[in-house]
């Protein structure tokens, strides 16, 4: 459509994909959550930094989303491009707005490493983005941190990486 906006974005893997229900229609789609960092040259310390981090839910439908899961895996570097929005969630105990790709197109980002084609076909039946829950699993129930992130990324309220050994370290399990 004329009137959407669209968008390319690479990033990394925080957590395996998410095989989900749609909470309308039933029907299956896969969430592949990723970090976009982006680094700078720092002059005074004579090292790349993380100026920020943005979360990112793609959500991929129909065979996209079946292939999706059987593709990735975390700390894996991706490239997508679809239509991009901005999805509002609230719990009893929190709120927020989860940025959302509603995925036309995705694969392994081959400028950080090799990746190697399987022709196959893995299919379910298509879903919509409206159907998309973007709560982060675990808000709300008595789990530390954003489930988004994982158990790996430190982050600040902001989103950023606190610690550029490990927006490194991630960056190196994608290599």
């Amino acid at each position: 459509m004329m009137n959407e906006l669209t968008i390319t974005v690479s990033g990394n893997l925080t957590r395996e994909p998410d095989r989900r229900v749609g909470s309308a229609s039933g029907r299956d789609f896969a969430v592949v959550p990723i970090a976009v960092n982006r680094r700078r040259f720092d002059k005074a310390q004579e090292v790349w930094v993380t100026a920020d981090t943005v979360y990112v839910d793609l959500l991929c439908f129909g065979h996209t989303g079946a292939t999706a899961l059987s593709s990735f895996k975390k700390g894996d570097p991706v490239l997508a491009h679809g239509r991009l929005s901005l999805r509002e969630w609230s719990t009893e105990n929190s709120s927020g707005t989860t940025v959302c790709v509603d995925v036309d197109c995705i694969g392994h980002d081959v400028s950080l490493g090799v990746s190697r084609f399987t022709k196959g076909w893995v299919a379910y039946d298509p879903d919509r983005a409206q159907d998309y829950d973007p709560t982060p699993r675990g808000v709300g129930e008595g789990l530390d941190g954003d489930a988004r992130t994982g158990p790996d990324i430190d982050a600040d309220a902001d989103g950023v990486v606190e610690d550029d050994e490990q927006a490194d370290e991630v960056l190196a399990r994608s290599a």
